[in-house]
């Protein structure tokens, strides 16, 4: 992998730091992507996060699913205690 050409960045007071455009670009980031910050042999190392999208059941969809399942409303409920929903 050709190493690309080093960019020199100062960490704020707040403890944030700027990419210029071309990391940026390379990178394929835009304003808002998540990023995973890691430290490897003393090294920062930042790359972009894959991000799974996930969905908040509401009580209407977990009846939806509870129907579905045909699970007793004794099971749901112990189900729900143990996955503190």
């Amino acid at each position: 992998m050709r190493r690309s050409s080093a960019n020199v960045v100062r960490l704020s007071p707040r403890g944030q730091i700027t990419l210029s455009g071309p990391v940026r670009r390379a990178l394929g980031l835009e304003p808002g992507d998540d990023l995973v910050a890691s430290v490897d042999q003393g090294r920062a190392v930042i790359e972009p996060a894959v991000v799974v999208p996930i969905e908040r059941y509401t009580e209407e969809r977990t009846r939806e699913f509870a129907e579905s399942a045909r699970m007793t409303p004794e099971v749901i409920r112990k189900a729900r205690r143990k996955w503190r929903f």
